[in-house]
């Protein structure tokens, strides 16, 4: 019976690890399924550690990390995605692009620190002028940070409400963010961006950064009680990208983004590593520095395996 467990979603590059088409090398791991999106593992990952490796939103682990929950990262990033792809609005509200956020009510289901909800703030502050204290940020009922006791900026206006579909639905909030795809469409609810390539293509330009959703962690007492399991879950994982580049269509999704457009844009293939990954992690660490949602601005040292 293997001691070590490793929980990822069955999707993207990480079906690779699941199915054991790719293995960790010199290594018997018990690989967990939590299903196609990894959500479900989330809060346990910065709780109750039931996992020596896991996939964890990026924000959500520096958040946990900052709070001293000992976990560290590895450069490893399965899960890319835009922000201003999983936002929907109701159509009533009178939100014509981005900027049209400005002083709306935004629905996050699982909670104000979500990662979509971070990288939304900082891209609408820094790239389209919307001061993200002038939005109502309408948190539901799963929180994937609950158990974690991470700042709460009092700047921000805040609700919380179940039901976040209904209510966008209803028109009593005005726009949805999730990470990729967004709320489901209706009548009454579109998306708000219905070609977000340039817009993608003009913040990966400016920036350096192309947004990351999920990343691998590790429990640092695994770490230390496991020499070579990080280099080698890091080895196994550029196996498992490289089968992805290589086999993934174009019309596939990633994380409601089309693989093949992300190809011919150069966006895609995208390697694992800090040294392609690494200015993308300094901006989202800047975005919850200033958030107010982290207490110093962490280093790429201080935040991955050595």
């Amino acid at each position: 019976m293997p001691e070590l467990k490793m929980a990822v979603g069955d999707r993207l590059e990480t079906k690779f690890l699941l199915s054991g088409r790719v293995t960790i090398d010199g290594f018997d791991i018990e690989m967990v399924n939590p299903g196609p999106a990894p959500a479900p593992i989330f809060h346990d990952m910065v709780t109750s550690l039931p996992y020596d490796v896991g996939e964890l939103t990026i924000a959500n682990f520096v958040i946990a990390r900052d709070q001293g929950v000992p976990i560290i990262g590895l450069p490893v990033f399965p899960n890319l995605f835009f922000p201003l792809t999983g936002v929907t609005v109701n159509r009533r509200a009178g939100i014509d692009g981005p900027s049209g956020l400005a002083g709306k009510r935004v629905g996050v289901p699982l909670g104000f620190a979500s990662n979509p909800a971070v990288w939304l703030r900082g891209i609408l502050e820094h790239h389209y002028g919307v001061a993200a204290d002038s939005i109502t940020w309408v948190e539901g009922e799963r929180d994937s940070l609950a158990g974690v006791p991470y700042p709460r900026p009092p700047r921000f206006k805040r609700e919380q409400r179940t039901d976040l579909e209904a209510l966008l639905a209803a028109g009593e909030i005005d726009a949805l963010v999730v990470a990729g795809g967004g709320s489901e469409l209706s009548e009454g609810v579109r998306v708000l961006i219905d070609d977000p390539y340039p817009l993608l293509d003009d913040y990966v330009a400016s920036t350096g950064a192309f947004p990351i959703n999920t990343m691998l962690v590790m429990k640092e007492a695994s770490v230390a009680a496991n020499p070579g399991l990080a280099p080698a879950v890091i080895a196994a994982s550029a196996q498992a990208r490289a089968l992805y580049d290589a086999e993934e269509p174009d019309d596939a999704l990633h994380q409601g983004l089309r693989v093949g457009a992300l190809r011919e844009a150069g966006h895609f293939p995208r390697p694992h590593g800090l040294e392609t990954h690494g200015k993308t992690v300094e901006t989202l660490v800047g975005y919850l520095h200033e958030q107010g949602l982290i207490r110093k601005a962490w280093s790429l040292r201080d935040l991955f395996v050595a």
